[in-house]
């Protein structure tokens, strides 16, 4: 069956909508307006509201009346959906200390230095401007380096793992965890929280230095759900702030 034009145009909105909520450009509990979406994307708004509803049928973005909204999540959506990750990302894990490059692990040891120096970015600003530190462009730009090589760390280690159909059941996991949701999080994380993510990190790439197949696959579920619960967690102290 031939798609038209007009179907590829809406799937690749749909896509493009999607990747900007994956990424945190659009939060949870956002609202997505078609005017200004149709704007950004130099698109009329008839395939803008299509898209939407692709988007509200793959249960990223919720729909009524009033429009459309960047789907939330509740803690119980958080944990249950990092529990599950927990049990594939450890077997990527599992899978890439046997399949690792050489040229990926120099990658993942650099990258794992970038991430050891925005979290001591963030800290640092933190500690010199306890008040009002997250709306500097100092501090905005550190938690972006911090969420950017924390998804970087990851994704060399599932691409390593050289199983594409894991990949994929991964990436449709990581749709309902979105960077977003990371991101906003890494405002309620304290300077112990920030050291406890380089350890496991450290632990995981320790590992998968040495080939140790099972104590890979361990430290990343282990890293897993400890930061499902910290985001979990995180979710029910903001319900909890705005009732």
């Amino acid at each position: 069956m031939a798609f038209s034009a007009e179907d590829k145009l809406v799937d690749q909105l749909a896509d493009q909508i999607q990747h900007k909520i994956a990424t945190g450009e659009y939060l949870p509990g956002q609202k997505l307006k078609q005017v200004a979406l149709a704007n950004t994307f130099q698109v009329s708004r008839t395939p803008v509201r299509q898209a939407l509803s692709q988007l509200a049928a793959r249960g990223i973005v919720d729909q009524s009346q009033t429009g459309a909204v960047v789907k939330s999540q509740s803690s119980k959506d958080v944990r249950d959906i990092y529990r599950v990750r927990s049990e594939v990302e450890g077997l990527a894990a599992q899978l890439a200390a046997q399949w690792i490059t050489d040229h990926q692990l120099i990658e993942l040891r650099r990258i794992h230095e970038r991430f050891v120096q925005a979290v001591t970015d963030l800290n640092r600003l933190r500690a010199d401007s306890p008040a009002g530190h997250a709306e500097t462009s100092a501090y905005q730009a550190a938690r972006k380096e911090w969420v950017t090589t924390n998804s970087e760390f990851h994704a060399i280690i599932f691409q390593a793992s050289c199983n594409a159909y894991l990949q994929k059941i991964i990436a449709d996991l990581e749709l309902g965890s979105s960077r977003g949701v990371i991101a906003s999080s890494a405002l309620g994380m304290y300077k112990h929280r920030m050291e406890k993510n380089i350890a496991h990190h450290e632990a995981i790439l320790a590992a998968l230095e040495a080939r140790d197949d099972m104590a890979a696959r361990q430290a990343m579920s282990a890293h897993v759900v400890e930061s499902g619960e910290f985001v979990a967690a995180w979710l029910e102290n903001q319900a909890h702030a705005r009732s």
